[in-house]
């Protein structure tokens, strides 16, 4: 029988509730999204289900197809031993799951967690930090880096990790903190940057945010996209209020300890080229040429 060493904890919950599909039935990987928190989040259960089938077989991966009953590859031969898919046919899908709902749950520490924010204005910078992660297979590599004004590299800081749950849009965080603080306590700094958003997040705690409130230090979230808002005249306005600042196609957000016009601020006096300032860049580049090192 497979055992449960080696699964991440969001494999362990996937488990549970892929176990709790009886014999004869199938469920969707929205249902399960669903039962977990978020119905967003069906690719990353279709994609870690597909993991499980190769780490664990014991695991009852091919009792969950797509809303179009689409199943994992490999999933056939089971499903017609079974018959599952025929009820799935007439519209009955096995929904009766009882798992923690480790989405729901995030997303509340979240908007918990905004509330002790301090959107503050942020003093001269002197000593920058950039941090990112990178990825390869099911382990990666955060990288911290600091410069001084005049874009010297001062130090640079690596943490391996092992991710804990997939990639889930407005979840970043938790996916990434995991390598991203302990690295982040390794250095000093000013301000850090961080590839991710501040305060423009659907619930007020993007990546950079959650780091800077965790570090108890000023940061700033420079994302290449948007989740929310909409740009207006150089700025993306969220609830009401300018959120974010554009420049470059980097979406400037405050984290904590900051305001948007001193993060704009201190983003453009280490800003060198690209669509990040330059610690950011340089932390994206080093988190890549690291993680294929042992």
């Amino acid at each position: 029988m497979g055992g449960r060493r080696g699964l991440t904890v969001f494999q362990r919950i996937l488990r549970e509730a892929l176990e709790q599909v009886p014999y004869g039935e199938v469920t969707t990987f929205k249902i399960i999204a669903e039962a977990l928190g978020d119905g967003r989040a069906a690719l990353a259960v279709r994609n870690e289900c597909m993991r499980l089938s190769k780490m664990d077989p014991d695991i009852p991966w091919w009792r969950v197809v797509s809303s179009k009953l689409e199943p994992i590859p490999g999933a056939e031969e089971k499903l017609r031993e079974e018959g599952g898919i025929e009820r799935a046919k007439m519209g009955n899908f096995f929904r009766e799951l009882d798992v923690w709902p480790i989405f729901k749950v995030m997303a509340s520490d979240q908007v918990k967690l905004s509330e002790k924010l301090i959107l503050s204005e942020l003093g001269d910078v002197s000593v920058a930090a950039g941090v990112d992660v990178s990825y390869i297979d099911d382990r990666a590599v955060a990288c911290c880096v600091t410069v001084d004004e005049e874009l010297k590299i001062i130090e640079v800081r690596f943490e391996r990790f092992s991710p804990q749950i997939p990639y889930v849009p407005t979840y970043l965080a938790f996916r990434e903190l995991r390598g991203m603080l302990p690295v982040s306590m390794k250095c000093d700094f000013d301000a850090i940057f961080v590839d991710g958003h501040g305060v423009l997040h659907p619930r007020g705690l993007g990546e950079a945010s959650h780091l800077g409130l965790l570090l108890g230090k000023p940061s700033i979230g420079v994302a290449k996209s948007k989740l929310v808002g909409e740009v207006e005249g150089g700025y993306v306005k969220f609830m009401g209020r300018n959120s974010a600042a554009l420049h470059r196609g980097g979406f400037i957000s405050p984290g904590h300890l900051s305001d948007l016009e001193s993060a704009l601020k201190a983003s453009l006096k280490f800003w060198k080229e690209g669509n990040q300032p330059f610690p950011l860049k340089l932390a994206h580049s080093l988190s890549k040429s690291a993680k294929f090192s042992d």
